[in-house]
């Protein structure tokens, strides 16, 4: 009998601190209360903090407690490194590469566990994961549906279109666009964002989450596994 792999959504952002672990896992907990058996992969991470001599990412622990702690926090996230740098830069100073193989490998295990997987890349859409290789690149080869996370505030407009517009020249058709506000500050372009980007933009916003939202105030998430082509 051959296992079918189950979907996967890749959580991609405009910028780097634009809410995407937050909206990520916000998305988890959603699911779990829908009864889905969730997978959550972070397929290498920076800016890890250590803890009992171990490196840790906090994204990769948000994730996982909001997946229900699934298998094991390591294999959320298998590669981790401690500057607050694009993972290969950061790799360097510890004179290490970051393992190309290892990031489509890494997710073998929540194929064979989860019925859906989130994923989680790294910054923006179009930032480096490892040498040669963007956060688009990764998506493509897990045959991911991408979800695009730009932050609510002034310049959203821009940030967005350019990189939706840029995954479309590189034949990656994002499913859908949440806004995110990571800071609660009064920026009035919040109110407005949304229907500007969709003046221009033909991938669908699927909705808005406030500074500190709620699962409640993100029930539209559950929608999530309607956008991925089946």
């Amino acid at each position: 009998m051959v296992h079918r792999k189950p979907p996967k959504l890749f959580f991609a952002g405009t910028d780097t601190d634009v809410g995407k672990t937050y909206v990520a896992s916000l998305a988890a907990r959603v699911m779990l209360a829908c009864g889905i058996k969730l997978g959550v992969y972070k397929p290498v991470a920076s800016g890890c903090h250590t803890e009992q001599g171990q490196l840790i990412a906090g994204d990769a622990v948000s994730l996982w407690k909001a997946a229900g702690k699934p298998l094991s926090l390591e294999q959320v996230c298998p590669q981790r490194f401690k500057a607050p740098l694009a993972p290969p830069e950061a790799a360097a100073l510890e004179k290490k590469q970051v393992d190309v193989g290892k990031l489509t490998d890494g997710i073998k295990v929540w194929e064979q566990n989860s019925e859906l997987v989130i994923v989680e890349g790294a910054g923006g859409l179009f930032s480096p994961l490892a040498d040669r290789t963007l956060n688009i690149d990764l998506a493509q080869q897990l045959n991911a549906s991408v979800i695009v996370v730009a932050a609510n505030r002034l310049g959203a407009i821009h940030q967005t279109l350019a990189t939706c517009e840029g995954a479309a020249k590189r034949g990656v058709q994002p499913v859908g666009i949440i806004l995110c506000d990571p800071s609660g500050s009064a920026d009035k372009s919040v109110n407005s964002n949304s229907q500007q980007i969709a003046k221009y933009c033909s991938v669908p916003i699927l909705g808005s989450i406030p500074f500190n939202g709620t699962v409640k105030e993100a029930e539209f998430l559950k929608s999530l596994p309607d956008t991925i082509e089946k």
